[in-house]
């Protein structure tokens, strides 16, 4: 598919399809038919011209759009013609716009679909509708003060929809935050990926660095429970703890010590994580729109889609790599507890 697919000539007012021979003014961008353009002899978008703009797509002339509210399909608010994003639960309201949208059969509507048990229920807005500053949470439902966000939307220096690029997989679950962070600081969310398995997270989120830090604290502050593990005969495949050793005071002393740190280190991982991969997203994010130039959008947006995402081969490496050191450190401990 073309860049302008989709998009009207001004000239003639056909639409430009695959395959069209498409030229662009040098000074305004507005698009035509080369022929048409040579028949015109000059861009004849004047009032254009005449702001000094740049040409960009009215949504009418765009095939599958309409100046009709576009109402979700999976909760059922009543978005702008122009938007992007539901303004309640931050679906997208361009995918798949062929299929059925039940919600558009009764404007009257404003339950969610039945059955449905969706986390953003009447009384409560999705992560593109915020609150005035100050104001908490997600409260409230179809506030006139309300802020609408769409990909366009300036979030501390980077469009919100580059972020989304950037997430890939899950990424509303994330715009909320990062709007929030953007917008209304704060540094605090909740990630329970995070605080459960906070090394193989981050290596499955490209936070490599963070990934290495987190992996090398688990592994040491969790020697001394592997160890005890290992003597009540819980893991067999690691069966050369010496017993006198863990029934040590000392050993007791150091399990305590090790588990609460532990704690502390995932606690803080759960708390921080988000904005984190906020601050990491946006600086990735710059690079690749600083690098690309005068590079066509498409593959700029590319660009930040791989350059984000998720990486299933550091999931499994990190976990191959922290069973390999968590057994090389018991290993060692064991010898160092038996010498003493």
């Amino acid at each position: 598919m073309g860049k302008y697919d989709g998009y009207k000539c001004l000239s003639c007012g056909e639409v430009f399809t695959a395959g069209d021979d498409v030229v662009v003014c040098p000074d305004c961008g507005t698009p035509y038919h080369r022929a048409c353009y040579e028949k015109e002899g000059s861009c004849i978008n004047t009032e254009l011209h005449e702001k000094g703009g740049s040409w960009a797509p009215e949504p009418e002339t765009v095939e599958g759009f309409s100046d009709e509210p576009v109402r979700c399909s999976r909760c059922g608010q009543e978005n702008p013609a122009t938007g992007l994003f539901c303004d309640r639960c931050g679906l997208p309201l361009r995918n798949n716009f062929s299929e059925p949208r039940p919600f558009n059969d009764n404007p009257g509507s404003r339950q969610g679909m039945p059955g449905q048990s969706g986390p953003y229920q009447q009384g409560q807005r999705g992560p593109f509708q915020q609150g005035q500053p100050g104001q908490q949470g997600f409260g409230g439902f179809a506030n006139p003060n309300a802020m609408r966000f769409d990909q366009d939307s300036d979030i501390d220096g980077v469009k919100l929809g580059d972020l989304a690029r950037y997430v890939g997989r899950n990424q509303f679950s994330y715009l909320a935050s990062f709007i929030r962070f953007g917008k209304f600081g704060g540094k605090i969310s909740l990630n329970f990926a995070a605080l459960l398995f906070p090394q193989f997270y981050f290596f499955y989120r490209k936070m490599n660095l963070i990934g290495v830090i987190y992996l090398i604290l688990t592994v040491v502050l969790s020697i001394p429970t592997v160890m005890m593990m290992s003597a009540a005969g819980y893991l067999p495949s690691i069966s050369f703890v010496t017993e006198s050793y863990i029934k040590s005071g000392s050993f007791s002393v150091l399990l305590n010590l090790s588990s609460s740190l532990l704690m502390g280190v995932q606690c803080v991982s759960a708390i921080f994580a988000n904005y984190w991969y906020y601050k990491i997203a946006r600086k990735n994010i710059n690079e690749v729109r600083s690098a690309a130039g005068d590079a066509d959008e498409e593959e700029v947006r590319t660009a930040i889609s791989r350059r984000g995402g998720v990486s299933l081969a550091a999931f499994i490496m990190s976990a191959l790599v922290t069973y390999a050191l968590m057994i090389g450190a018991v290993f060692v401990m064991n010898k160092v507890g038996a010498a003493g």
